[in-house]
């Protein structure tokens, strides 16, 4: 199996658009079905910007969008449909990512065509980049030196865009594959991206079995270098508790010494950071795999 499991939401949308909430007139709330409150009502959006893909509305134009609100006013943990995870309040802008299928805002911005909306600030900016990016038909060796460019700007989104725009190139190269997870492990990149670039690396070896053992090496290195960062505790647990446990043991099974060959320095930052009292993330199955020699299999 070659085909990557990891998705890239800007690469799969159809259509990407950029929306201001103008007004909204909703019922009172009330029991739904289920018995989640819900209320029913409409909003006037108005079309600022087709980021990607074609509708037949007129950038400018106010369209009048029957929703649902349902869970309440406070539900925020829970997914209760495309409208209630956001705000609707007039000057609200959103970013909605669509499958384009149909030619109208009304008709793309539903459950059955949108896929994600989002508050258009916590998004415009990865999609801009990557979008960017696509227009410009670059190489996969350009894109990778823009991916480091920006490393500092580009999210978790951006990461992802990069990761399935490249793969191919980078899984058949342990030399690109490289640049990437210097990318990767690089304290200037922003957190959210760098977790998506060994996510995706590590999802990607999990399931098409596509990585070398030179790479799977190559990526544990990356993914210890970012758990010994001080400034990356948010990544730390589930690198050193899940990922890297699962990446050493299987499909075929790594060494410690394959993993640390000829860098005796990170090797030692990891075995004195494992027997520190004062970090708990070690299991005991990547303790077991450390050995006292670095012989673990």
């Amino acid at each position: 199996m070659s085909q990557t499991p990891v998705i890239s939401e800007i690469a799969a949308a159809g259509l990407i658009v950029h929306v201001r909430v103008e007004s909204r007139q909703f019922g009172p709330w009330q029991p739904g079905a289920d018995d989640l409150p819900e209320r029913i009502g409409t909003l006037d959006v108005r079309l600022l910007e087709v980021l990607q893909g074609t509708l037949t509305d007129p950038v400018g134009e106010v369209v009048r969008i029957a929703v649902v609100e349902r869970g309440g006013e406070d539900a925020v943990l829970d997914y209760y449909g495309l409208w209630s995870q956001v705000s609707t309040e007039a000057g609200s802008e959103l970013v909605g990512l669509c499958d384009g299928s149909t030619p109208n805002l009304a008709g793309q911005l539903t459950e059955e065509h949108c896929t994600s909306l989002q508050p258009a600030e916590s998004v415009l900016p990865d999609l801009r980049l990557a979008l960017e990016l696509r227009a410009r038909h670059l190489t996969v060796d350009q894109i990778l030196a823009q991916a480091g460019r920006l490393r500092a700007e580009g999210g978790a989104r951006f990461a992802r865009f990069v990761w399935v725009q490249v793969r191919q190139a980078v899984v058949s190269s342990p030399e690109r594959f490289d640049v990437l997870m210097r990318i990767a492990e690089d304290p200037a990149t922003r957190t959210d991206a760098q977790d998506a670039y060994l996510r995706a690396a590590y999802e990607d070896a999990s399931v098409t079995e596509s990585l070398d053992t030179g790479q799977r090496a190559r990526l544990a290195r990356a993914m210890f270098r970012t758990a010994l960062d001080p400034a990356q505790r948010d990544l730390r647990d589930h690198l050193l508790t899940t990922f890297l446990p699962n990446l050493v043991e299987a499909p075929d099974p790594l060494s410690s010494t394959e993993v640390f060959d000829e860098r005796p320095e990170l090797a030692e930052r990891v075995r004195t950071d494992e027997a520190d009292e004062g970090t708990s993330a070690y299991g005991e199955r990547l303790r077991q795999w450390l050995g006292p020699t670095g012989e673990g299999a």
